[in-house]
């Protein structure tokens, strides 16, 4: 009875294993980023490359998010807020000088990425390669 409840615990530890590993799986990798914006009535090419301290930073937590979107959102334009991190999911509020509040929503698939606005933009990009 004993080797069964530990082959039990041993099942549940193994299993909480593998979800906190699914849960720390990388949003975005390094490397160039290539693909389309699309929000009123325009649609333009995009791309970035994406070096290994920005995925980190995606990749991360709240905060981290947080003082990555300060880098590349200037603050005294746009005040970043409410920024959630739920797995491959980033929501966060920019309230930008002159405009609405604008809740984004990005969902991440490693080497992918789709991203829709509260004003109804759209961005989709995916990874092509190492940064050129």
């Amino acid at each position: 009875m004993k080797a069964i409840r530990n082959i039990a615990v041993l099942g549940i530890c193994a299993m909480a294993c593998m979800a906190q590993h699914s849960e720390a799986a990388d949003r975005m990798r390094a490397g160039q980023w290539d693909g389309t914006w699309t929000g009123a009535g325009v649609t333009r090419p995009t791309s970035n490359c994406m070096a290994q301290g920005e995925v980190d930073a995606i990749n991360g937590n709240a905060r981290t998010v947080r003082a990555y979107l300060e880098t590349i959102i200037p603050p005294e334009i746009c005040k970043v807020a409410d920024i959630h991190v739920n797995g491959s999911q980033i929501i966060y509020t920019s309230i930008c000088t002159g405009a609405k509040q604008n809740v984004i929503t990005t969902t991440y698939h490693g080497d992918s990425f789709e991203s829709v606005d509260s004003s109804g933009a759209k961005s989709v990009a995916k990874r092509v390669g190492p940064c050129k």
